[in-house]
């Protein structure tokens, strides 16, 4: 059947679903020996990448860099997105993204593989094969998923959507539920795509709360697509110490030199990781969620210093030298009251960043997905759709020259954070340091 197209990731990195089904994490006790078979194909890098990192006492070194690739790619992915885009808001979730492609590898072969394996960073976990990548997702995934709390709450869900009359990998299927709890639905993409697409956005608008709303736009499938490949996280968290609303004011916001509007702006005076990086061009603030175990990491640059000078030199050192020098002070924080949501494909930054192969029906390599379909499988595109919305209670998880700044506060002593001009946020894991969701708001206005 030459010329089937696998569309992977319908990338619904969602940052919501207010009650989002809790998944199976009866694997997170398991052991690698124990996982269900080994994919078709396997690729050892070619000698260890640098020097590995080490992560805190207790903590899996395997683990802890696997956090760290995914933040090498996360800010890889987010460069290319910011230059494509030098203006708008971005917001996506690199966690998301990797997982699903993580789950395609399961079927990669060949250059196939090892551009997946290079482009996603996983050749940066030292002395591991391929496949042992997914048995860290598997623990990276239990060590988010089962701290939910009554101050936060992070969780997954993933399904493949499989064209019902083809005969996918068993041992492809197994790894994919044991690991990421993704079982595959049948759907009849061969002679009803538009009411597979159906079943697909209603899965999607489900899980979330219905605030993702068709991910898959109309006329992607066809009577060739294999499998679509959902990933969904959602976040919604409470700040642990709350805006006040009746101090929330409108004020205005600065999308630049020559333009600004009318916003929503909240404020506090309080307690923060809070460090400023003259050399950077940058103060950082942390605001925790709940107990602290996930915050919302701000970067906002300093007077005389665009966010694209700070955005072309972010880096995985810099960001991790940024949060170990934070240190707690009173701050007087102003923060914009926001909704943002965005929906874009993430293939041709993916192919900027070496993975050609997948996207390529000529060289594409998923023997390890369908039994006895060896050629013609390829991905077609891959779609990322992101929500986040910050207000007074918390979360729910989505070139400026000098303009004029002032603080909430003159008061001596006390630091200013005034986010009333375009800044990036992350949305991270602590005890692991890894990036769940990440962005730039650019203009906060007329989404409230």
């Amino acid at each position: 059947m030459p010329g089937v197209a696998v569309l992977v990731s319908v990338l619904v990195m969602v940052t919501v679903a207010l009650e989002a089904t809790h998944p199976d994490m009866s694997h997170c006790a398991s052991r690698l020996s124990e996982l269900p078979g080994q994919p078709l194909c396997q690729y050892r890098a070619p000698g260890q990448r640098g020097p590995q990192a080490a992560g805190p006492p207790n903590t899996n070194p395997r683990l802890w860099a696997l956090s760290n690739a995914n933040t090498q790619f996360a800010l890889r992915l987010y460069q290319h997105l910011a230059d494509a885009t030098p203006v708008n808001n971005i917001f996506l979730s690199p966690l998301s993204i990797s997982t699903a492609f993580a789950m395609t590898k399961l079927a990669a072969c060949g250059d196939t593989l090892r551009q997946l394996t290079e482009v996603f960073k996983f050749d940066t976990i030292a002395e591991k094969t391929s496949d042992q990548t997914h048995y860290f997702f598997a623990k990276l995934n239990c060590r988010f998923y089962r701290k939910i709390n009554g101050s936060s709450e992070l969780v997954s869900a993933n399904r493949l959507f499989g064209e019902q009359s083809l005969n996918f990998n068993q041992t492809f299927q197994n790894i994919s539920q044991a690991v990421y709890n993704a079982k595959i639905i049948p759907v009849n993409f061969k002679n009803q795509p538009e009411q597979a697409r159906a079943v697909i956005n209603g899965w999607v608008a489900e899980h979330t709360e219905q605030r993702i709303q068709d991910v898959v736009p109309e006329n992607t499938l066809t009577s060739n697509t294999a499998l679509v490949l959902v990933n969904a996280i959602y976040f919604k968290g409470w700040w642990k110490s709350t805006f006040n609303k009746e101090v929330t004011t409108v004020m205005d916001f600065y999308r630049n030199a020559t333009s600004h509007c009318k916003t929503p702006m909240m404020y506090q005076s309080s307690s923060f990781r809070f460090g400023r990086f003259p050399a950077d061009g940058v103060k950082v603030i942390e605001l925790p969620y709940g107990t602290g175990k996930v915050t919302m990491v701000l970067v906002l640059p300093l007077p005389r210093v665009s966010l694209f000078e700070v955005e072309s030199k972010l880096n995985t050192e810099k960001l991790d030298l940024w949060l170990s020098s934070l240190r707690s002070q009173t701050v007087d924080l102003t923060l914009p009251k926001f909704r943002v949501q965005t929906s874009f494909s993430v293939k041709e930054s993916l192919q900027e960043m070496g993975l050609l192969d997948l996207f390529n029906p000529e060289k594409a390599n998923l023997q390890g997905l369908v039994d006895g379909l060896s050629d013609g499988l390829y991905v077609s595109d891959a779609f990322h759709k992101a929500f986040l919305e910050v207000n007074e209670e918390g979360s729910e998880a989505a070139a400026v020259t000098s303009v004029y700044m002032t603080g909430r506060s003159l008061r001596p002593g006390v630091e200013t954070f005034m986010a009333n001009i375009p800044f990036l946020l992350f949305i991270r894991e602590v005890s692991i340091n890894s990036i769940v969701f990440m962005g730039r708001i650019s203009d906060p206005c007329d989404s409230i």
